[in-house]
């Protein structure tokens, strides 16, 4: 029987992993990211302006650097779910469950019968490569990653629910929405997400599961696999682009009394 760590360990080619962020609406800025020599990808369609069409071709670049993507989708609508996997993603992030009866939703529109509902008609999608992966369906449930995030405190009551359901294979920790929705400040209350994450983990690795989370203020990525994770977000597109320009003007000031 294959697990949620032999998913990933194939996926990523090492345990623990680390994937880099994707918000740019950018195939070439994928490619990038790939030739960086991160282990995984996450495409963020829930926030930003990657749609369908782009999706696929950041896929596409990100395959020619041999780098597996997972795509974040914006729920559990059978809809997004279908549109990332058939256009190659190995796996998807469904953000902010709360709830058993969500995971399970999110659980049928990502696999295959007898966990899910997704279609098992030959694929003609550029997933089962057009037709010419046959077995593609059939073998589904045993490769695709289903991550499911944590990002509310009643999403980490749940946790232990949640992590135990079939088809589930990670519980992500959103630590910037669990803040907000518990009042706290990631820069101030940095324990006390430190703890929430412990609670996920725990309840992840109960359930023969794996544990991921993104890093916040005093909580690096290291840090984060010190503390059990078994997928940390290394960094992300828009935050490199961003410091990487402003450090690069900051290190060419201009001459005072000019301009």
């Amino acid at each position: 029987m294959t697990t949620p760590r032999d998913k990933l360990a194939r996926l990523a080619g090492r345990l623990p992993a680390r994937c880099l962020w994707l918000d740019l609406p950018s195939a070439m800025a994928a490619e990038i990211a790939g030739r960086a020599g991160t282990e995984l990808c996450v495409i963020d369609a829930e926030h930003g302006q990657i749609g369908p069409e782009t999706m696929a071709g950041m896929l596409r670049a990100l395959d020619l650097t041999r780098t597996p993507a997972l795509v974040r989708v914006g729920d559990a609508a059978p809809g997004p779910v279908k549109q990332a996997l058939d256009a190659g993603a190995m796996g998807v992030i469904v953000p902010y469950i709360e709830t058993a009866d969500e995971a399970r939703a999110a659980i049928r529109a990502f696999h295959t019968p007898p966990l899910g509902t997704r279609g098992t008609a030959p694929p003609v999608t550029r997933a089962g490569r057009f037709g010419a992966d046959r077995d593609y369906t059939a073998t589904w449930n045993a490769t695709g990653l289903l991550v499911l995030q944590i990002e509310s405190g009643r999403g980490l009551a749940a946790a232990p629910e949640i992590a135990a359901l079939p088809g589930a294979d990670m519980l992500f920790f959103g630590p910037y929405d669990y803040a907000t929705d518990q009042g706290l400040d990631p820069a101030a209350d940095g324990a006390a997400l430190l703890q929430a994450f412990r609670a996920i983990t725990r309840a992840a690795r109960g359930a023969g599961k794996l544990s991921g989370a993104f890093p916040w203020p005093g909580i690096d990525p290291a840090r984060l696999i010190a503390e059990g994770a078994d997928l940390v977000a290394a960094g992300s597109d828009v935050m490199a682009l961003a410091k990487g320009l402003a450090g690069a003007l900051a290190g060419c000031p201009l001459p005072q009394g000019q301009g």
